[in-house]
């Protein structure tokens, strides 16, 4: 046995130790914290009601250009999201589900009163509808105009076109003969599909528009194609890559942009202007074919928008339309893809659509389908037929109000993050 004294000795130096050590730890640590502060912490869950759109949320550096961090920034905008909700009627909610078109090339015949008194979320620009007739053949006069529609709406608006290059380039009118999506990929250069989209941002910007429905992420697959040129590639990998390269060149300049069309034409036989096309692949095929460059592109490329389009896929539902079709916005593109952004329906004029729903019919089950906005009304006769068709669905409870208030929130968060509206 050792001596009292010795006891205690060796037990002051062990504690001595045993502080030295704990001391190294709290100093080994703290500089660990310093190096996961880049890592984010796990999301917050928040109510159903009240949900940042996730899809925006990502396509966000750490902090923006003013240093501000992300976190602070996302939680803002979605505090000016909730704060322009709760002092919109259900007529301006509505409204925001609705881009428009109109024709000719006089503002007051028609486009005027669905912006100001009908409270539409946006308009498109379309060559083919005469919009760029004389005297808006010249830029400074397409952007007068674009400013005059934003000085009369209540929200700021989508301002949209869809230029492509090639076969459709809606800006040939100012800039003449552009690239096509399969002259870009045959550069070999992504390089070139990156500078197409940024020069076709900075020309859409000075006219006045703020959102590019392109590019087209069809998979080339079977010849003749009807996309003809418009197809990046026969493989989803390159048709990811160079598609992707355009829509960073776009959304880097602060013009929203739009994969399409969902799920994929790359293998339809007919035109979907004319008729309904159907395409006959097995789930298998379609997730290593048509609907893997959606899955490439949602997480690394963070596209602000989505067009579903008129296209039957039985493998995804034997019944409706794709763009009609809970089964393929929801059960596809939502929970399967895991996408969280907005999503337009193509024209739902078209043929593939028209032969059997009227516009209004159509566009109330494009949003219970899970789509966010309807494209197509020309008149304020179709605006007021789609608004009423939507008030008759709530009414019959086929539509509830979380469902559009889901679909008017995603819809500000995307103005606000590209700039439309102004924090």
């Amino acid at each position: 046995m050792q001596p009292q004294c010795l006891t205690r000795r060796y037990q002051v130096q062990l504690d001595v130790c045993l502080l030295i050590v704990l001391c190294c730890m709290v100093i080994f640590l703290s500089g660990c914290s310093d190096l996961l502060s880049g890592i984010p912490d796990s999301p917050t869950p928040t109510p159903t009601n009240a949900r940042p759109t996730a899809t925006l949320i990502t396509a966000r550096a750490k902090a923006d250009s003013q240093g501000i961090p992300t976190e602070a920034l996302t939680r803002a905008q979605f505090e000016k999201v909730q704060s322009i909700m709760a002092g919109m009627s259900l007529d301006q909610k509505l409204g925001q589900l609705i881009v428009v078109e109109y024709i000719g090339n006089s503002y007051q015949n028609g486009l005027q009163y669905m912006i100001s008194r009908q409270f539409v979320g946006g308009f498109m620009y379309q060559e083919s509808n005469h919009n760029f007739d004389p005297p808006y053949d010249v830029a400074s006069q397409v952007n007068a105009l674009s400013r005059q529609t934003m000085h009369d709406a209540k929200i700021p608006l989508i301002i949209a076109t869809d230029q492509e290059g090639g076969l459709v380039n809606r800006l040939y009118r100012f800039h003449g003969s552009l690239p096509s999506a399969d002259d870009m990929a045959a550069s070999g250069k992504p390089s070139v599909a990156l500078a197409q989209g940024s020069q076709s941002a900075k020309w859409m910007l000075e006219l006045g528009i703020n959102t590019d429905l392109a590019p087209v992420v069809d998979v080339h697959t079977v010849d003749p194609a009807i996309l003809e040129s418009r197809m990046f590639g026969r493989d989803p990998k390159t048709v990811a890559t160079y598609a992707g390269a355009f829509l960073s060149g776009l959304q880097n300049n602060r013009v929203a942009g739009c994969l399409k069309h969902f799920p994929g034409l790359g293998a339809i036989s007919s035109d979907p202007h004319a008729g309904l096309p159907t395409v006959n692949r097995s789930m298998t095929q379609l997730k290593k074919i048509d609907l893997a460059p959606y899955r490439l592109m949602i997480q690394s490329d963070h596209p602000a928008m989505i067009m579903s389009t008129d296209v039957l896929m039985p493998a995804i539902d034997p019944t409706l339309p794709a763009e009609l079709s809970p089964k393929a916005i929801t059960g596809v593109l939502r929970k399967q893809l895991g996408y969280d952004g907005v999503v337009i329906t193509d024209g739902l004029y078209m043929g593939g659509i028209s032969q059997r729903w009227s516009i209004s019919q159509a566009a109330v089950l494009s949003i219970i389908a899970g789509n966010d906005i309807i494209e197509g009304p020309y008149s304020p006769d179709l605006v007021a037929s789609v608004v009423t068709a939507f008030k008759h669905a709530m009414h019959q409870g086929k539509l509830t109000m979380d469902r559009v208030n889901e679909s008017v929130e995603r819809i500000l968060l995307l103005k606000i993050h590209f700039g439309i509206i102004k924090m």
